[in-house]
């Protein structure tokens, strides 16, 4: 597909099955690609051969029914509008629980003075030009915008309720039980307050290793880890949230897994965060585009990562969300030149 310094965008209404069949619709040859890209290169470095990974599903599907069954519906659509078997899409929706890799990436930081959340996505080269955003609307009236690759549900993005969320993925030994985390981070962009997240998280079993950042256009915050067989919450630093790819909470049994770069990006997010610039906006821009040329970078340059074969990883997108004004600012890849498009929810 052809580079543009853009990702392409859709607005989706209505039920659980249409909304699915209009995404699967629309993005039918990107997400069948993603699927290529996944089986053939990146799930060829997985530990479990392409046969495991797509009879996995079964119990994906199982997990994901007995925590929300209309979001069986839409995957299921999806995976008919695109011409995908059905595991397919599940495995696409459990990628990480799939990987679990330990690869350097994403930095997420809430400003709760400014209401602003942000983060870099740092992931493949090679999903640059297939991810895309979508605007969901459901019959009820709820909205929220998302970024995410073509096929999941969901990854990070921002509700018409003023809540945003952020992902950092984390490692951590697990078994294939609760929600993937692309199907949990559905679930809080259908929520309307912290409350309502707070329970969510909750309910959503353990088996993953992420963080999740839940922040709202009050100055609240959630900041949440899972990591094995570990759950909790992590307390604010100097009144910013901060995280990066490794567990951060006192009680953290998973403390010892450390992702390269994750200590030196959190205290290069945190100092960055620190340093009065403008607006909230501005300073998140500042913050997420820090880049000195060592391990401490936030925006971090394309560079060959062997535990997935040699393919590149670096900064695919930063996305910053301004809660109170419901607008989603979003720049694609790795250069500071880019410029950032702006989405009203």
């Amino acid at each position: 597909m052809a580079s543009s310094n853009t990702f392409p965008y859709l607005e989706v209404a209505g039920d659980a099955r249409t909304r699915g069949h209009l995404y699967g619709t629309a993005f039918r040859e990107r997400i069948r690609a993603t699927w290529r890209y996944y089986a053939e290169t990146i799930f060829a470095t997985s530990k479990l051969s392409l046969a495991q990974i797509t009879q996995r599903a079964a119990r994906i599907r199982e997990l994901i029914g007995d925590f929300n069954a209309e979001y069986c519906t839409e995957i299921e659509a999806i995976a008919q509008a695109s011409g995908l078997a059905e595991s397919e899409v599940y495995a696409l929706n459990a990628r990480t629980e799939i990987l679990n890799a330990a690869v350097g990436e994403c930095t997420a930081v809430y400003l709760p003075t400014s209401r602003v959340l942000g983060q870099t996505w740092d992931w493949l080269a090679a999903l640059e030009d297939l991810v895309a955003i979508t605007k969901f609307s459901r019959p009820d009236g709820h909205r929220f915008v998302t970024l995410a690759e073509p096929g999941q549900l969901a990854k990070i993005g921002l509700n018409s309720a003023g809540l945003g969320v952020c992902l950092n993925f984390l490692v951590a030994p697990h078994a294939l039980e609760g929600v993937p985390v692309h199907v949990l981070i559905r679930a809080l962009l259908d929520c309307t307050d912290l409350a309502q997240a707070r329970c969510t998280l909750a309910r959503a079993g353990h088996g993953k290793a992420s963080h999740f950042l839940v922040a709202d256009d009050q100055g609240s915050a959630l900041s949440y880890e899972f990591a094995g067989s570990y759950s909790g919450e992590v307390e604010p630093t100097a009144g910013i949230y901060a995280h990066t790819n490794h567990c951060i909470a006192a009680n953290c049994d998973e403390r010892g897994y450390r992702i390269p770069t994750s200590v030196e990006r959190l205290d290069a997010a945190r100092t960055q965060a620190a340093i009065t610039c403008g607006t909230g906006l501005d300073h998140m821009k500042q913050i997420l585009d820090f880049d000195d040329g060592t391990s401490r970078a936030i925006r971090v340059r394309y560079r060959p990562e062997p535990l997935l074969g040699g393919g590149e990883v670096g900064s695919c997108a930063t996305l910053i969300m301004e809660l109170s004004a419901r607008v989603l600012h979003v720049k694609k890849g790795p250069s500071s030149a880019q410029p950032y498009t702006s989405i009203a929810v």
